[in-house]
């Protein structure tokens, strides 16, 4: 029976292992789970320990008061000879105070184990968060290892067909070449049009019958300084051939 249950426990060791090590993300993500788990409980037991303290504190002050007005009534009876009640009081002061000297005692002990419980819970969680980061980024880390090794098999175990994709590509690149081209000699062309000069020299005409119109207005006003009207420049022999004065 033994050696079945050793087997059965190998087998679901190897299963688990088998799990991990396919989803270690998971498994991270499961050991978080259950150290904040822990924490939460830690936690808990901790805040126990720290109302015990705080209930001691309570009691002995109550102690210490107490413990006063015995030992003011044990000293106004002994001052008025009743002796019998002063002992009474004395007897009950006594026993206040031992009792107060045990209940200091175990405020001490019960308040040095609640700090040496806190400590050791920030040592924990700070050792935890350390390993859970350190464990995250030897997982980032093996996921870009795997997936750079997974690219590099496929590359090196891909057998590239030019006539194919290959061919394909470049036909796309050229296309798209052709395209831009084209794009380009059109906007070529208008820009040449624009820069015929017909439609700058139709603007130089305008200017001009506008400032024949303006010097014409202001003679016929009499205005002052009235400008007269430019006359036109002969046109360039060399764009309308020999003019009529001059022999050939």
């Amino acid at each position: 029976m033994g050696r079945l249950w050793n087997l059965v426990r190998g087998f679901f060791g190897l299963f688990v292992s088998g799990i991990e090590k396919a989803n270690p993300r998971a498994m991270l993500e499961a050991e978080m789970i259950s150290f904040q788990e822990a924490v939460g409980s830690y936690n808990t037991n901790l805040a126990k320990q720290a109302g015990m303290v705080e209930r001691l504190k309570g009691q002995i002050a109550s102690q210490r008061k107490q413990l006063e007005q015995l030992t003011a009534r044990v000293t106004a009876n002994f001052a008025a000879k009743n002796m019998e009640e002063a002992g009474r009081a004395a007897l009950l002061a006594k026993q206040m105070k031992t009792d107060l000297t045990e209940n200091e005692a175990q405020l001490k002990a019960a308040d040095e184990m609640y700090q040496n419980l806190n400590r050791q819970r920030d040592v924990y969680v700070r050792e935890a968060q350390r390993k859970i980061d350190a464990i995250k980024q030897k997982l980032s880390k093996a996921e870009m290892a795997e997936a750079q090794a997974k690219l590099s098999e496929i590359a090196s175990a891909t057998a590239f067909n030019m006539s194919g994709s290959g061919a394909s590509l470049d036909r796309l690149e050229k296309n798209l070449d052709e395209r831009i081209a084209d794009a380009s000699g059109k906007a070529r062309v208008a820009q040449d049009s624009m820069k015929g000069g017909g439609w700058v020299m139709k603007e130089e005409e305008q200017k001009a019958l506008e400032q024949q119109a303006l010097s014409e207005f202001a003679t016929s006003m009499g205005l002052p300084g009235a400008a007269k009207p430019e006359t036109q420049t002969a046109p360039d022999s060399r764009d309308l051939g020999p003019s009529e004065g001059v022999k050939a």
